[in-house]
């Protein structure tokens, strides 16, 4: 199956399930979820595989396994809706779900299907560690933090986004990037600045507030914001339009070759 564009009429039924999260409705519709929308995302991935592959991008997906599950882990939520109102999936390198370095695409309606801090999605971006939320730091954050995390880090309820890098969860691994920046800080910067000439910015990532222990000589340098981020990922949002679209697969795998230089300096720090 060729990738078709995800349809409005079906992409209507994430929003009613965000209006009626219930399994009755669920059971009663979920033809539309079955046989339309999971077809279409298997499409997505096989032929956004093929597109990162023509550009030389190491990420690709399985149709089947790289797709998380419509149900939600409620376990450690106030809110025990039983469905996502999106659909997801993810390309990696390494092939596994949680591989470090990959690219993670987030389907709902455009303008989001819900907003609630309370509801997030355990099993999108970080189904470990469900501290890893950013709501859990909301209390804590200035005004322009807030915006920051809302904007860049919520997987939930913003509408349609693509987004990849290194959500690790390992702190071996985020430590392995914090040296690699600290020891060639031109190689980092340029990295930077490769993505902000693609209009692109690196989300707050999980950032600590103090200086991370041995790299006390940064505080206030350039380097500081990288070396307290704890993950390393940048986001593009998508259009109603281009996930409409039978050319998203191309989008996609052009926002991945945005992030590249990122991908690589990630892989070279952890290989």
């Amino acid at each position: 199956m060729t990738f078709p564009g995800f349809a409005p009429a079906d992409l209507a039924f994430l929003s009613s399930l965000a209006a009626r999260n219930e399994r009755d409705w669920f059971t009663a519709h979920r033809a539309v979820y079955d046989e339309r929308l999971k077809p279409a995302l298997a499409a997505l991935i096989a032929d956004t595989t093929a597109a990162c592959a023509a550009r030389g991008l190491p990420l690709a997906g399985d149709p089947a396994k790289s797709q998380f599950r419509i149900h939600r882990d409620v376990r450690f939520s106030k809110d025990k809706s039983p469905y996502k109102t999106h659909i997801s999936a993810v390309l990696t390198r390494g092939g596994g779900r949680m591989s470090p370095g990959m690219a993670y695409i987030h389907i709902e309606p455009e303008g989001g299907s819900r907003v609630t801090e309370a509801s997030f999605d355990y099993d999108s971006i970080d189904p470990l560690d469900p501290s890893t939320h950013p709501g859990a730091r909301l209390a804590d954050a200035t005004p322009v933090e807030r915006a920051d995390i809302r904007d860049l880090e919520n997987a939930h309820g913003r509408g349609p986004f693509v987004s990849a890098g290194f959500y690790l969860y390992d702190r071996k691994n985020s430590e392995r990037v914090r040296r690699a920046i600290a020891a060639d800080p031109d190689a980092w910067l340029a990295v930077e600045e490769a993505l902000t000439s693609r209009g692109l910015r690196l989300a707050p990532g999980m950032a600590v507030k103090r200086m991370p222990k041995g790299y006390e000589a940064h505080a206030g340098a350039p380097l500081e914001p990288a070396l307290k981020r704890l993950q390393w990922y940048a986001r593009r949002p998508l259009t109603g339009a281009e996930i409409a679209a039978p050319e998203l697969p191309e989008t996609l795998a052009g926002f991945v070759e945005d992030i590249r230089p990122l991908l690589h300096f990630g892989w070279s720090a952890l290989d």
